[in-house]
């Protein structure tokens, strides 16, 4: 008698319900929300609690949105002409976190905005102390979901320019001096404090 293989009898998993899922998500925020108070946050993750201002970081989106990847519509009007390359190359709003870690080592990246709510946090963790010692300015926003509706995205964890039209100069030249004022300028003392109860800097 030849004996087969035991069928494999897998259980079949019950998908959650939406209100199950909200109910997880809630429990999950409240943890992270009780433990941020409870432990002590290093100084490399704590700077990330401080963001731009609202008014601010809408001025960075509007800045931003003027170089937006072209959509499908627009690549295939241009990919229609005679001559696709003709004229000179457009400016975008770069993405990504390798290309932009690339432009940065280069020192290509004129301007990198980086959001505070990636999930997990070691992914641009790195930005902010890269962008000091390159020189590259920075700032943190709250908000990946707005960062990504700049290039026709979800989400994006990372946004960066390596030039402007002549027009958005002045505007460009604020809100990097802004930045700067922030974060650039103070990194050397935002790095050495930690965050959670009992906050203290290091010597």
């Amino acid at each position: 008698m030849v004996l087969g293989k035991p069928k494999d009898k897998r259980l079949l998993k019950v998908k959650p319900t939406k209100e199950q899922l909200e109910e997880t998500n809630l429990l999950i925020k409240k943890k992270i929300g009780k433990l941020s108070t409870s432990i002590k946050i290093p100084p490399a993750v704590n700077q990330f609690k401080t963001v731009l201002p609202q008014e601010t970081a809408e001025r960075v989106y509007a800045l931003f949105s003027k170089y937006k990847p072209e959509n499908r519509k627009e690549r295939f009007a241009r990919l229609s002409k005679e001559d696709p390359k003709e004229g000179p190359k457009p400016i975008i709003t770069k993405q990504g976190i390798r290309h932009i870690t690339r432009l940065i080592e280069g020192k290509k990246a004129k301007f990198v905005v980086v959001a505070n709510d990636v999930e997990p946090l070691e992914v641009v963790l790195f930005i902010p102390s890269l962008c000091k010692k390159f020189g590259i300015p920075y700032a943190i926003v709250d908000s990946k979901k707005s960062l990504g509706g700049v290039v026709n995205i979800k989400r994006s964890c990372i946004l960066a320019l390596c030039d402007v039209k002549a027009e958005d100069k002045s505007e460009f030249d604020d809100l990097v001096k802004i930045s700067n004022d922030m974060f650039l300028d103070q990194y050397e003392h935002t790095i050495k404090i930690w965050g959670g109860p009992g906050k203290q800097k290091l010597n």
